[in-house]
């Protein structure tokens, strides 16, 4: 794993958001393999082919297996409890360079029956250990 920066936007039904984190991830043939935190949590998406695996740990738990164009089944966890999520990914794109990452993921997320589009673009960029 090699540190990185991590910026990451979320858009939840159209409302974005912006932020930085540092992080690590391992770039590979296969796949890629990303963590940073975030203020109460840490978070783990790992990559290989047409998939994302997202998991969450802290204040609220979240795991997803997003498959483009597949519905598939999520989980939330909050205060100890957790349930079942519908999960539908229209996009799971990435790119990697030498020393980045570019992903963006789109997908919805039913909770409760109301539907929660989601965006997520995140690029992550591995600290040059000269200038970091």
């Amino acid at each position: 794993m090699q540190a990185c920066r991590v910026t990451i936007t979320t858009s939840v039904d159209g409302a974005e958001n912006t932020i930085n984190r540092e992080g690590e991830c391992l770039l590979s043939v296969l796949g890629c393999e990303l963590r940073y935190r975030e203020e109460n949590a840490a978070v783990r998406i790992l990559l290989k082919g047409e998939a994302a695996e997202i998991e969450r740990v802290g204040d609220y738990s979240l795991r997803l297996n997003l498959e483009r164009g597949r519905q598939t089944v999520g989980y939330l966890g909050i205060g100890g409890s957790e349930g079942e999520i519908g999960v539908f990914a229209h996009t799971v794109a990435y790119s990697m360079g030498k020393d980045s990452l570019l992903l963006s993921l789109h997908y919805d997320l039913l909770l409760g029956g109301e539907l929660q589009k989601m965006k997520l673009r995140l690029l992550a960029r591995v600290k040059d250990e000269v200038n970091s």
